[in-house]
């Protein structure tokens, strides 16, 4: 069963320079035009690479 990374908006800060964001291999952060919260696309691997860059704790895999 394939997992998919999931940001609680209610944590994240949505900061531009999110490390989580930098260390995801495919790109798949994304944001809605009005610029907050970020969330995770359909292209993620499910790797965890962002789960463990995130200082704010605010990723999950489902």
């Amino acid at each position: 069963m394939a997992r998919h990374a999931f940001i609680d908006a209610s944590i994240c800060d949505g900061r531009a320079d999110c490390q989580a964001m930098s260390a995801c291999p495919t790109k798949s952060f994304l944001r809605e035009e009005d610029g907050e919260p970020w969330f995770i696309g359909p292209t993620c691997l499910g790797c965890g690479r962002c789960l463990l860059a995130c200082d704010r704790q605010a990723i999950s895999l489902i």
